[in-house]
């Protein structure tokens, strides 16, 4: 097993903790460390750790990580101390690297004196808040037992005072508290997020009530997700948003849902390296990994046995013999694995086992409920060929049918945008508000314009808000009239909703990307010129991106209805530029998805809910994931095929093996396919790509 790929940092900067909560898995579960521990993170620790992590971001190529500052109390260290560690950590690394600096605390130290410190120096601040009153006094009191509400509610109200710096609340569940009273209260004091979690138990200290009502979390869970879906929809709360990306075969972004890897490691006052800090639960010890600052790098925590053991319990074949057999463990992963802790270690599914189950069949029923109930069968009736449609050489008037159809809601979309802000469209052409119009970037733009002034809250997959402004249409308004390609350009609306997962290239790269792109195009021209011509009508621009999780030499791209006709390839590999016929396999295969979101636009292919096996995937896919990987890659075998006959001597092994690949895959696919349920569109859609697949050859 390689490294672990370490981005995250949660240190301990306080050891201590000025509120007692009787479920906190520091100072109320099996590991007892803290006594014995410094009570703040020394200079000499923090010094260390800055060059530690300098050392990693170097060495790892990274542009972006983060560091989670924690306790205990943070605030206990007081914000000057933060401050000027935040300073030392961003000097260390240098400009080049973005440090997403975080803090979690329990709010009663934190003053607005502390806040213009913390907003001053970027320092995000989640809060550690139960609810209302009568659900936050339950467990998180003083020492005497006395209540900390007041004081909590005051550093939540000036934090919501400073959307800058306010990250979210994490809210522990007790399950005695009604799910609306606590939704009710956090959508009133306009958070942006919330996360509810289950208590830290295990199967060697079962959840608090369970014992006398066995279905205690699974009625809460089941009542909070109806209450969130129907009442508060426009609440961010990760739980149930995490639940959803799991449904629908992406990563959940929690380790609640889900299989993954292990990407954070910890660091507690003594200068220690530890695991995930909530496994305290599982016995003394449990976190502790190798070294210190002192004397262990990052690569080599992230390279050791102990963590390795953790990594093993984030894959399939790491699960219990139970989860393996389970239909459902791609959605829920086997659970937190602190909740699988029992006799055998780790090798049990998740104490809430039978409450991840009810949780995700009763999200499943809902979501097709919701698709049913809005009417979401096939859309308009097909008044064209399929067949013909999936041809560029014969789909032009079809293309034309759609793209008249999409234009017409986006120009409508832009409009009404540019109204509410304040945007005056009178003296531009008709002809330039087109142009604009169908830019990628302009369709996100306007979309989150129009959300926002309808109480939404705009924000990146990572859930951080995003800011709209007026400005950005502004630069697009003048003299353009004629749509073009744009290729590495630095838009905003292409790049903002994608949060810190993904980075862009910079204008250097970019200067030479496009001179690869015109290759490129100039190879897909070289095979099937309709294919190029269709891919510049359908496509607006091209993005360069780098996955930083990902391995240096692999080549990503992916593309997303929310930016249509925006397709993000990835151009570096290693230490220099990837092959041109490696870039025209990408951007065919993103020119192909968003080919057929246009045709989804207006005729539904899918329905929203099962999940199936795609031969291109090791975790299971939504339905319209594997119809959408079928469509592309019957593309694409033509494509190879072309290369195989036409290209570079260099590239004919690799084209066979490419259409071998492809081949067998799209079998299985097609098979798979046969037994889903589709939209009537959908499945003529099927039937002429499992055809097509058969006949295969169209190369010049």
């Amino acid at each position: 097993m390689s490294s672990a790929r370490i981005t995250s940092f949660l240190v301990k900067v306080a050891s201590r903790c000025n509120l007692d909560c009787d479920y906190c898995y520091v100072y109320h579960h099996a590991d007892q460390s803290w006594r014995g521990m410094p009570r703040l993170l020394s200079t000499e620790h923090q010094r260390l750790f800055a060059a530690r992590l300098a050392e990693h971001v170097r060495e790892q190529g990274l542009s972006h990580v983060a560091v989670i500052l924690h306790g205990g109390e943070p605030l206990l260290a007081g914000h000057r101390y933060i401050v000027d560690f935040a300073r030392m950590l961003r000097s260390a690394v240098g400009p080049s690297v973005e440090v997403d600096l975080g803090m979690q605390t329990n709010g009663l130290l934190l003053s607005d004196e502390a806040l213009d410190a913390l907003e001053a120096e970027r320092i995000a601040v989640s809060l550690s808040m139960d609810g209302p009153r009568e659900a936050h006094d339950l467990h998180r009191t003083t020492r005497k037992g006395r209540s900390s509400f007041d004081r909590v509610e005051g550093a939540l109200s000036r934090l919501a005072r400073r959307p800058a710096v306010f990250a979210g609340v994490i809210a522990v569940i007790d399950a005695s508290v009604r799910p609306s009273t606590l939704l009710g209260y956090f959508a009133d004091k306009g958070i942006p997020k919330v996360d509810f979690l289950l208590p830290d138990s295990h199967h060697r200290r079962p959840p608090p009530g369970r014992e006398r009502d066995s279905g205690l979390y699974e009625r809460w869970l089941v009542e909070a997700f109806d209450e969130w879906l129907d009442r508060y929809p426009d609440l961010p709360v990760r739980t149930f948003e995490a639940l959803l990306d799991a449904i629908s075969g992406l990563p959940s972004g929690t380790d609640a849902f889900g299989l993954g890897d292990v990407s954070l490691i910890s660091l507690e006052t003594d200068g220690t390296w530890h695991d995930l800090d909530v496994l305290k639960v599982a016995g003394e010890g449990a976190t502790r990994l190798v070294g210190s600052v002192a004397d262990t790098s990052v690569e080599q925590v992230a390279s050791s046995v102990q963590l390795a053991a953790h990594r093993r319990l984030l894959t399939r074949s790491g699960l219990s013999a139970t989860c393996r057999a389970c239909d459902l463990a791609e959605i829920c992963g086997g659970g937190s694995v602190p909740h699988r802790f029992g006799d055998g270690g780790f090798d049990n599914p998740t104490v809430y086992c039978g409450e991840m189950k009810a949780l995700i069949g009763h999200a499943r029923r809902r979501l097709a409920e919701s698709l049913l109930s809005d009417g979401v069968a096939d859309g308009p009736a097909l008044d064209f060929d399929v067949g013909s449609f999936e041809l560029a050489e014969t789909s032009d008037s079809i293309i034309a049918g759609l793209q008249e159809e999409a234009l017409v809601e986006d120009e409508r979309g832009l409009r009404e945008a540019a109204a509410v802000s304040g945007l005056d469209l009178e003296s531009v052409t008709p002809a330039t508000i087109r142009a604009v119009a169908r830019r990628a970037g302009t369709v996100a733009w306007q979309r989150a314009t129009r959300s926002a002034l309808s109480g939404g809250q705009v924000r990146d997959i990572d859930g951080a808000s995003i800011r709209v402004e007026p400005a950005y249409l502004a630069r697009f308004l003048p003299e353009m009239s004629t749509p073009a390609l744009e290729v590495g350009v630095d838009d905003k609306w292409l790049r903002l909703p994608f949060g810190e997962g993904i980075r862009f290239e910079d204008e250097v790269v970019a200067l030479r990307g496009r001179a690869l792109v015109d290759e490129a195009l100039g190879i897909i021209e070289a095979w099937r010129p309709a294919v190029a011509r269709e891919l510049r009508l359908i496509c607006s621009a091209v993005q360069f991106v780098r996955d930083p999780t990902a391995h240096p030499d692999k080549i990503v791209s992916f593309s997303d209805d929310s930016v249509p006709g925006a397709l993000y390839v990835s151009i570096v590999q290693g230490d220099g530029l990837i092959d041109a016929y490696d870039l025209a396999d990408s951007l065919v295969h993103e020119y192909r998805h968003q080919k057929l979101y246009l045709f989804e636009r207006l005729h539904p292919t899918t329905f929203q809910g099962a999940l199936v096996v795609s031969p291109w995937r090791e975790d299971l896919r939504p339905v319209s994931g594997l119809l959408h990987a079928a469509f592309v890659f019957v593309e694409l075998g033509r494509f190879w095929r072309f290369v195989r006959e036409h290209g570079p001597t260099r590239l004919h092994n690799r084209a066979t093996a490419q259409i071998g690949d492809t081949e067998r895959n799209l079998a299985q696919a097609f098979e798979t396919l046969r037994g889903c349920e589709l939209t009537p569109s959908g499945r003529e859609l099927a039937t002429v790509l499992e055809a097509r697949a058969r006949a295969m050859p169209l190369a010049a």
